[in-house]
């Protein structure tokens, strides 16, 4: 009787808990949320990771944004990298940008920067010179507004054919030599495409463009490559809007074992030669010689007396000297 009364109050709870949730009066858990990327909406919210260390796990979309303030302070030109183009990036990512470049080269897909780090007033302009010629709703599909821009990090490339036009003016600039071979190895070396084709402009807030590569290290980028995410998709899994869990863009270093010092065997010690002392025979002793006896002594001649002796000078007192000063200190 008692388990069925228990059991009835159980179901009612439950029934009134489920009541009170479908009214929207319980929050839903925050981690289901955070799990799964919402759903692109136009909004001016401060991304939660906004600072310039933040840079490979600042979330930025159609919603959420860096502040107008926000300037990395090591940007570096491409050429450094041996790009053409013109541009500057984060010293951050350079180094891996030269050696994608290199690969590129390698494999005959050479590629060259048609835009790079924009400012937040560079990307205002942008944005409104894009509504000027497709309004409002097109422009929002293809540029970011002011502080939305993946450009203001300064870990964001738009890249082109060489020597050709702007990358967007090809009906598909993914099928280029360049754009194929950077679909296929630009996670090798710490980038990301933004907006893959198939993920956009679901996931991703924006229309798919093969030519936006975001630099996230290489670690990170291994990850989203085998994931099979778009990175906001997988920025949201891993708590950029919440507690953070995807970890550093680089592997952390493993200290390399010095070898244990190999100790020298101690030479043992050799004994002394024992060295038989050689003795020589003693001469023989020699018998005192025989002395003659004097002769008689003679009487001491009579000597007139001497004068006293004079006394001894006063000797000479030694001037007494002052104590030498010590030398002053040398500064260190």
């Amino acid at each position: 009787m008692k388990a069925t009364r228990y059991a009835r109050r159980l179901l009612i709870a439950t029934l009134a808990a489920a009541l009170v949730a479908g009214a929207g009066l319980v929050e839903a858990p925050r981690a289901a949320v955070a799990a799964v990327a919402p759903r692109c909406t136009t909004g001016d919210t401060l991304t939660r990771y906004r600072t310039t260390a933040d840079w490979y796990r600042s979330l930025l979309d159609t919603r959420y944004r860096l502040a107008s303030s926000y300037a990395p302070r090591d940007l570096v030109s491409v050429s450094n990298a041996g790009v053409s183009g013109g541009g500057r990036i984060r010293r951050i990512a350079l180094r891996d940008f030269t050696a994608m470049a290199r690969a590129a080269r390698i494999a005959s897909a050479p590629f060259a920067v048609e835009s790079a780090y924009r400012s937040y007033a560079t990307q205002v302009a942008t944005f409104w010179g894009w509504v000027s010629r497709a309004g409002f709703d097109r422009a929002s599909l293809a540029s970011a507004r002011g502080g939305h821009s993946e450009h203001q990090l300064g870990t964001a490339v738009d890249l082109k054919t060489p020597g050709r036009a702007a990358p967007w003016r090809y009906a598909d600039w993914g099928t280029t030599r360049a754009g194929a071979w950077l679909a296929r190895n630009s996670w090798r070396y710490g980038w990301i495409l933004s907006y893959p084709k198939g993920k956009s402009p679901g996931q991703t807030c924006y229309k798919y463009e093969p030519w936006h590569f975001r630099y996230v290290g290489r670690t990170i980028a291994g990850q989203i490559h085998a994931a099979g995410l778009a990175p906001r998709e997988w920025l949201w899994r891993k708590g950029a809007m919440g507690t953070w869990t995807g970890g550093s863009p680089f592997p952390t270093p493993q200290p390399t074992p010095s070898p244990s010092p190999t100790p020298s065997p101690s030479a043992s010690p050799r004994p002394e030669p024992t060295s038989t002392p050689t003795s020589e025979p003693t001469a023989e002793p020699t018998a005192p010689p025989t002395t003659e006896p004097t002769a008689e002594p003679t009487a001491p001649p009579t000597t007139e007396p001497t004068a006293a002796p004079a006394p001894d000078p006063e000797p000479t007192p030694v001037p007494a000297t002052e104590p030498s000063a010590s030398p002053e200190r040398t500064p260190a």
